[in-house]
């Protein structure tokens, strides 16, 4: 076997040149110059795309060096409008102050139409305008030439809050001459109002003994060069103190002096007098405010404070009604139970003292007097009176003792017209002799108000037939075993003495009680969730103008063998739930379960137990 030479053959020129002949000689057997390299020409579309699009770069380019050249050249270097506001940055409410407006075309084209429009706080009250404004707080001010100025003037004054922040701004809208467009310009001033051309200063009694008469004396005065309208003056009281005169009289019916006017300069005194309450102690913080009054507003312009030290009296006393010194809600037919508590603070006998208990109220007090227990006390009309004759601690307390007169007032069950539906409940010591001398004083303590709630009544119940005999129920009466049998619930709220708002009845239905989505109310919303069997009835608002509504819905039993001899229950227990719209007491309530029983319907009554 012969051996493959593996020795490579060497090529000579000729033939690698025969070779690339083959290879790129043309048709004609010429060759291409391979020296240099030449690039395919690409198609025409793409040619003209990337034409379009460096035509549209150079025309975006010269459309912003456009804009950028009007508007920061053009339109600002030579038709700029400039508007500032020059006046002062706080100012004294009650004060008359000014304001100038300046405006000016700073640049080189006239403007054709020029408007300014005065913004102001209702604070603010005008009292002159240069140039005069129309009914709007406008100036149609026209033409303004190129590099002029012009100006607007205010006076006025501000009946504000001390202290508070006011603004004044001016807008103006305008068009170049050679615009057509309008342009606005809005310059906003800020205003400080810290203090006010009315002072008040208040004077009282560093100390006190309570029972014994305060005065206070309040004065007013005008610092201003103009008079001063329409002022508020009120004073801010503890709740241990009570007024029993004011210098001038403060209108009936009102807490405050009104003041018509204050002349320049004018100094006006105010006195109230009293006397702080037998549970008053220590620094108690009396006040006065004076502010002008806007509509129903009253703007608070000065408020001063002076502490007074109340020293603790011979005699100390309180009232207490449920519990509690405080003001408080009572439903009708409940019991007020008062207790007087007192004793002898010092170091001497007190002897032949006695109280005073009044009830007030616009209207009839509605008391039973004949089921109250008056505590060993004398009835003349509202007022009860206890004293020595009827309480021996009255006619002598030694020092240190302490002794407590009890007595229950029940409200009556039911109002009629005649009686007022909230009342005051005052106390009054009445001392005498303190240590043999003759020292005749009269204490108050703090009174307490009473104010009744609605009388709301709710109930539920089941029916067959109506009172008229109609049935509204169906099935077998008394219910058997295997058939079904169903029954009208009920659910009904009479109201009285106030509005209620949110009246709520929610209730359950036991699971072996159907639905049958059969209801009907009066006012109101009655829905059933099926999921949770929760049935609710909804009233928004329930005003004394509807007395009474109800409410009905239909449910079905199917007794058992288990269920005889007994009656079935129709709902689980119901609850009630409203509040009363003037005291905002929360009325609840929780009615009984319903049953087969039938205990309202006479026709059915003790005929809805289950029989085989």
């Amino acid at each position: 076997m012969s051996k493959r030479s593996t020795k490579k053959t060497r090529r000579t020129a000729r033939e690698i040149k025969k070779e690339l002949r083959s290879i790129y000689a043309s048709a004609d057997g010429t060759l291409p110059d391979l020296s240099r390299l030449t690039h395919r020409g690409g198609s025409g579309f793409s040619s003209l795309l990337v034409k379009v699009i460096l035509a549209l770069l150079v025309i975006s380019g010269l459309a912003w060096s456009g804009f950028f050249l009007f508007t920061q050249g053009l339109f600002q270097d030579e038709e700029a409008l400039v508007v500032e506001i020059e006046g002062p940055e706080e100012v004294r409410s009650g004060e008359e102050v000014s304001y100038t407006i300046r405006y000016e075309n700073r640049g080189s084209v006239p403007i054709a139409s020029l408007i300014a429009k005065l913004n102001l706080p209702s604070t603010f009250h005008v009292y002159e305008t240069i140039p005069e404004a129309d009914s709007t707080d406008e100036w149609n001010i026209g033409s303004l030439s190129a590099g002029s100025d012009s100006a607007i003037t205010i006076t006025g004054v501000f009946l504000a809050e001390v202290e508070s922040s006011q603004r004044i701004q001016i807008l103006f809208t305008y068009k170049p001459a050679n615009f057509s467009s309008d342009f606005q310009e809005i310059v906003t001033h800020k205003v400080d109002v810290t203090d006010s051309v009315v002072d008040l200063t208040l004077s009282g009694p560093e100390k006190a003994l309570a029972g014994d008469e305060t005065e206070y004396i309040i004065n007013i005065q005008n610092s201003n060069t103009d008079p001063v309208y329409n002022l508020r003056v009120i004073p801010l009281l503890p709740t241990d103190f009570t007024i029993t005169e004011t210098d001038p009289t403060i209108q009936e019916g009102e807490s405050a002096w009104m003041i018509d006017v204050l002349s320049p300069g004018e100094l006006k005194a105010l006195t109230f007098r009293g006397s702080f309450t037998s549970s008053a102690s220590g620094d108690q913080t009396v006040g006065a405010s004076v502010g002008f009054v806007s509509e129903d507003l009253t703007l608070a312009q000065a408020t001063e404070e002076l502490i007074t030290d109340v020293l603790g009296g011979t005699i100390g006393f309180s009232m207490v009604i449920n519990g509690s010194e405080k003001d408080q809600n009572a439903a009708a037919g409940e019991t007020l139970r008062l207790s007087i508590n007192f004793q002898n603070n010092g170091e001497e006998i007190i002897e032949d003292m006695g109280f005073e208990l009044t009830l007030s109220s616009a209207s009839g007090i509605p008391i039973d007097w004949e089921s109250a227990n008056l505590g060993g006390g004398t009835r003349s009309g509202n007022t009860l009176t206890f004293s020595g004759a009827t309480h021996d601690a009255l006619e002598t307390l030694e020092p240190g003792q302490e002794e407590i007169i009890d007595l229950s007032l029940p409200i009556l069950e039911e109002l009629s017209e005649a009686y007022a539906d909230n009342f005051t409940i005052g106390l009054k010591a009445l001392l005498t002799n303190i240590g043999g001398v003759a020292s005749t004083r009269e204490i108050e303590s703090t009174p307490i108000t009473i104010s009744i709630s609605s009388t709301a009544v709710v109930s539920a119940h089941a029916r067959y037939y109506t009172n008229e005999g109609t049935p509204v129920g169906s099935g077998p009466l008394p219910l058997e075993v295997g058939e079904t049998t169903s029954f009208r619930v009920y659910w009904n709220i009479t109201n009285g003495l106030h509005d209620l708002d949110n009246v709520k009845f929610t209730t359950t239905l036991p699971q072996d009680v159907a639905w049958l989505d059969e209801t009907d109310v009066a006012v109101g919303a009655l829905e059933f969730n099926e999921t949770a069997r929760q049935l609710t009835w909804t009233i928004p608002r329930l005003p004394t103008s509807i007395p009474s509504a109800g409410a009905w819905f239909s449910v079905a039993v199917n007794p058992s063998e288990d269920d005889v001899g007994r009656f079935m229950k129709l709902t689980n227990t119901t609850s009630f739930t409203g509040t009363d719209s003037e005291t905002g007491e929360q009325l609840t309530k929780t009615i009984e379960q319903v049953t087969t029983s039938l205990s309202l319907d006479e026709l059915a009554a003790g005929e809805g137990i289950v029989i085989e």
